[in-house]
């Protein structure tokens, strides 16, 4: 004779329309958080000793060289009205720009956060950035953050000439 257990119908939870989210990557610049989309970046390395440009603008770091490819390192904190840049102690983003690696110089990293797209709000661009590097606003850490462009931000550093 076989014996069975009866199992109770699982219960059926029923969501809600899913809202589409944007993965983001909150930083410190200046004492200021700011976040650009987390798929924009290649990589996040510590910061190394830059060799300085003759002729370079202050937004400019200068060169590291990271496992052999040379890569310029534009400062975060110059580039966004902030104070320059912790150097000795920040870390560089990388961003592909074209066909080489630019870095992005930064105080801090903060963390990675999946905002809901309906949470994004347009932001007024502070005159001390230039303008299409801000892209809007969200609030993280019950903190408005500026959402920025990490390519636009680049572009208008080394992309001058091009």
């Amino acid at each position: 004779m076989s014996e069975s257990a009866t199992v109770p119908p699982e219960e059926v939870v029923e969501e809600g329309p899913r809202v589409p989210t944007r993965r983001l990557l909150a930083f410190e610049v200046g004492g200021s958080v700011f976040a650009c989309e987390m798929d924009s970046f290649r990589e996040i390395v510590t910061s190394q000793r830059t060799t300085r440009l003759p002729g370079a603008p202050n937004t400019v770091c200068g060169l590291i060289n990271l496992r052999g490819t040379i890569v310029t390192v534009i400062d975060g904190g110059i580039v966004l009205g902030k104070p320059p840049c912790a150097r000795a102690t920040g870390l560089v983003l990388l961003v592909d720009y074209f066909e080489r690696l630019v870095g992005i110089g930064v105080d801090d990293v903060r963390d990675i956060h999946d905002i809901p797209i309906d949470q994004f709000m347009t932001a007024d661009n502070p005159e001390s950035i230039a303008v299409g590097i801000v892209t809007g606003g969200v609030e993280i850490e019950w903190k408005r953050v500026l959402v920025l462009d990490s390519k636009t931000l680049v572009q208008k550093v080394i992309g001058q000439g091009r």
